[in-house]
């Protein structure tokens, strides 16, 4: 195991409990994709032991001295599942069939990499090809302390991949039907990145249900329609989701289906096509919805239309203001740290139209999705939900 030396401020970093170490700022620091690394200060002493991860510029640092691990391997992986799975058992969310994260990279102690489990299968995602080797021993742990019947790891480029590296153990299936407080949806664990439920919104599906009954709710950026039956399963006169995707959008009618309704059903709309030019055309048409949710991706050229959240973002909630009667309801998620505060982001597009909102609630990742006190950009969620006079 090589040792490599880190500046003050680096072992500084992981004395504070830090495990992501940033080292753009070390220029000669020459890094081997996985690579396992003894970590040690200016004066020799031990840091920690950690992965090279080159392709995001990060030093993982897997262990530190006050662990008593003298290397990187299944005895500490397997202890590190333990105690995350100790955590979720304590939230209630293992089951036969249930949807939850049980891994949240660094949060717990297992920087680079995430898991969800969905039903019987576990997704491990591993961000960098350095880290797709340790990905297989953490997938085979995580099959065998949770009792699973297979994993799929996938490789989760810097920026997202349009082709995703996948390696499976065990039995994955094309497809599963797992539930979320009882609620059925349909995944397919060797989709690609995205496998058709976002774990992280757990907790704001739920809340969400206080808000809608008797509303007409319009969906923008629907996806495979979680937050749509939500609405419906609430009580809402109508749902309109809306998407790019054809395939999703059959997708968000099937998980309609397999909660008891008709996708037939006139309450139920679901509109292919870009959210800005169904936003314009609802206004022409007149058209009112009491609440409008938006849940848009950080960057997307889908259906050939360029997309850029900081950039984008205000005049898309300009253009929602427009449908939305006095008193509605705007809920709005941002789904990266570098945005800033997304109540100002809101003010800003409100105030285009000369609107103005009123914040009642605000939202982040559920409790299953850990995050480091010294690492404040891995809690990336951000949900604002806005009263509009």
């Amino acid at each position: 195991m090589r040792t490599v030396a880190v500046p003050g401020f680096a072992a500084a970093f992981v004395a504070a409990g830090g495990r992501d170490i940033d080292i753009s700022r070390v220029s000669d620091l020459a890094l081997t994709p996985g690579e396992h690394l003894r970590v040690v200060d200016e004066a020799g002493e031990e840091v920690g032991l950690a992965l090279g991860d080159p392709d995001n510029a990060r030093l993982r640092v897997m262990a530190v001295p006050a662990d008593a691990f003298p290397k990187i391997d299944g005895a500490l992986i397997g202890w590190r599942v333990e105690r995350a799975l100790a955590l979720r058992k304590l939230l209630g969310l293992p089951g036969p069939d249930h949807a939850y994260r049980i891994v949240h990279g660094a949060g717990d102690g297992l920087p680079g990499f995430t898991c969800d489990v969905l039903g019987r299968t576990a997704i491990v995602y591993a961000y960098g090809d350095g880290l797709r080797t340790l990905g297989r021993q953490l997938a085979e742990a995580i099959v065998g302390f949770a009792k699973l019947d297979g994993a799929v790891i996938k490789l989760r480029a810097r920026g997202g991949a349009s082709d995703v590296k996948e390696d499976t153990i065990g039995v994955v299936p094309e497809k599963a039907i797992v539930t979320e407080h009882g609620v059925p949806y349909e995944v397919h664990p060797l989709g690609g990145l995205n496998v058709g439920l976002f774990t992280d919104m757990r907790e704001q599906r739920r809340g969400l249900s206080r808000f809608v009954a008797g509303k007409r709710v319009l969906n923008l950026f629907a996806y495979t329609g979680a937050l749509s039956l939500t609405c419906a399963r609430a009580g809402a006169a109508a749902v309109t989701s809306v998407d790019t995707s054809a395939g999703v959008n059959a997708w968000n009618a099937g998980n309609f289906v397999r909660s008891g309704f008709e996708a037939s059903d006139a309450r139920w709309k679901f509109e292919t096509g870009d959210a800005s030019r169904f936003l314009v055309r609802a206004a022409r048409d007149k058209e009112r919805y009491d609440v409008v949710l938006i849940d848009p991706p950080s960057t997307s050229s889908a259906g050939g239309v360029s997309w850029a959240l900081g950039r984008d973002y205000p005049e898309l909630i300009a253009k929602a203001a427009a449908v939305i009667p006095t008193d509605g309801l705007l809920w709005l998620a941002a789904n990266t740290h570098e945005l800033g505060s997304l109540a100002k982001l809101a003010h800003k597009g409100l105030k285009l139209v000369n609107r103005v909102g009123s914040v009642l609630e605000t939202g982040g990742l559920p409790p299953e999705y850990p995050t480091l006190v010294a690492q404040p950009a891995d809690r990336y969620l951000q949900i604002c939900l806005l009263r509009v006079a």
